[in-house]
């Protein structure tokens, strides 16, 4: 499939068009759709009409032969999509459009593959009297309805009930993600979450510290699920969160539909924004990342940036945020550094302590051991010996059992 890309410049933009443009023709890469034409016009302000002006309509019309589709950099009215495909007898499209397209075809679970519906369903309902206009065209005259009207009123109809099936059947997901979280939270296992701009390197960074790989590749979205893991850091079982990548202008109801997977942010201990280092454009990646974290209600987590992919040798002249740490995932360059920072930023209020436990009071040894990870554990004559880095809070309970060695 072949396309035209089509951006403009305007007074209120309030994004780079370069950035943009580049990033409309990875999504349509993603999508496997050649780029034939880039087309760019400067306006004051976009047509409410064809969102370009209608002269550019008319030179756009002329580059069509071997077109198979017309792409625009932003999310098209329905009056617009109706007018362009109009004038231009092609399939229109959007950059909502391209990025539900790989959401479509990326979607493994239950849950990713219900929110993708519900985002497609809320990018199209606007849109059908647009679709349909053939048809709603037909209506009779004075005193009743024509099948057009009909069709569309139908239409309309089929998506808010399957909108409202969707929701209820995500709603027991979400339930049961709730679930899982007030079980961690009873085990005391911190949570880590992955966030950052797409294809930075998160599910890299995930499959590093696990065993139980997931899907990594070099492209955008590559993950659209949360995928949760069990992992060790120095000793210290945690739960790791991979989450759904961010992109400038990502559709407002493409965040909405994936509010339930990203509510796994909002109860993290500790969030790692992971970075391209490579990109030029990484402080604006950053910058996304961050607004949809607050959008989020996201504010006072603690965030480690891990700044990844310095094995391209391009991060020389970044004004990096802190704390931070420069890795390769890839080429498993500082990760040791990253794994001292996490550790240090979970279990600040942790303190390394050593135990007696009576054999009489093995409950006291069970309850510590669905709490905490041992360290070392040794079963001796008349009691445990165990290890452990323990809540600073917690640990008054035990002092009667603290080890004291013999030099």
């Amino acid at each position: 499939m072949k396309a035209i890309l089509v951006g403009a410049i305007y007074d209120s933009m309030d994004h780079d068009i370069n950035i943009s443009m580049n990033e409309l023709n990875d999504l349509a890469f993603a999508c496997e759709i050649e780029v034939e034409h880039v087309v760019i016009q400067r306006l004051s302000k976009i047509s409410p009409k064809y969102y370009i002006g209608k002269g550019k309509v008319q030179e756009i019309k002329k580059q069509l032969e071997d077109i198979d589709i017309v792409i625009f950099n932003e999310e098209l009215t329905p009056l617009q999509v109706k007018n362009l495909t109009d004038e231009l007898d092609k399939p229109i499209s959007d950059r909502s459009d391209l990025i539900l397209r790989i959401f479509e075809s990326r979607a493994k679970t239950k849950e990713a593959k219900l929110q993708v519906k519900i985002a497609r369903n809320q990018y199209l309902l606007p849109r059908l009297a647009g679709m349909k206009e053939e048809l709603y065209s037909q209506q009779g005259g004075s005193g009743f309805r024509g099948s057009g009207e009909k069709q569309i009123e139908l239409d309309r109809r089929v998506i808010h009930r399957q909108l409202l099936r969707y929701h209820q059947q995500l709603q027991d997901i979400v339930k049961q993600r709730q679930t899982q979280r007030q079980l961690r939270k009873r085990h005391q296992h911190k949570v880590i979450c992955l966030v950052g701009y797409t294809n930075s390197g998160k599910s890299s960074l995930l499959n590093y510290f696990t065993n139980k790989k997931v899907f990594q590749q070099d492209m955008l979205f590559a993950s659209l699920q949360t995928a949760s893991r069990r992992v060790m850091i120095k000793k210290h079982e945690v739960i790791m969160s991979d989450t759904v990548g961010f992109i400038h202008q990502l559709p407002h109801h493409l965040i909405q539909a994936f509010r339930s997977t990203l509510e796994e942010v909002k109860e993290a201990d500790l969030l790692l924004h992971v970075v391209d280092s490579s990109s030029p454009y990484c402080d604006m990646q950053i910058e996304t990342t961050n607004q949809v974290l607050e959008a989020l209600g996201v504010k006072e987590t603690p965030v480690i940036y891990v700044y990844n992919k310095i094995d391209k040798d391009k991060y020389a002249f970044l004004n990096p945020k802190n704390p931070c740490v420069f890795v390769s995932v890839k080429e498993h360059i500082c990760l040791d550094e990253l794994e001292e920072m996490i550790f240090h930023t979970l279990f600040k209020d942790y303190e390394y302590i050593e135990l007696y436990i009576p054999y009489s009071e093995g409950f006291v040894y069970s309850h510590l051991k669905t709490l905490y990870e041992m360290i070392e554990e040794e079963y001796l004559k008349d009691g445990i010996y165990v290890s452990l880095y323990i809540d600073v809070k917690e640990k008054h309970h035990y002092l009667k059992y603290q080890y004291q060695r013999i030099n």
